[in-house]
């Protein structure tokens, strides 16, 4: 797997915004929500799926496109895990 995949792949699973420089030296941040590019024969057909940041506008990005991603936002779930939330909500139930 090239190293662009590996960053995309890294970014669909970050929990927060990442900067993306396109092959134009456009930077746009946003936060990935979809990514496909299991079609190595459809170059045209792989994509990153992004809600660009202060907005709730979607945007699609050709791999072609995207040159490197970087993870610049703060990751929101950082440190929690499910558990931690699943004991915090019953907690809150026996205090209600």
């Amino acid at each position: 797997m090239s190293d662009i995949y590996k960053q995309i792949e890294e970014a669909f699973h970050y929990r927060g915004h990442v900067t993306i420089t396109l092959t134009n030296d456009q930077v746009i941040e946003g936060f990935v929500y979809n990514r496909e590019f299991e079609n190595k024969n459809l170059p045209e057909d792989q994509f990153v799926d992004l809600y660009l940041k202060g907005s709730a506008e979607p945007k699609r990005l050709q791999i072609s496109q995207v040159q490197s991603i970087s993870l610049t936002g703060e990751d929101h779930a950082a440190g929690k895990s499910y558990e931690e939330w699943l004991a915090k909500h019953k907690d809150k139930k026996k205090a209600s």
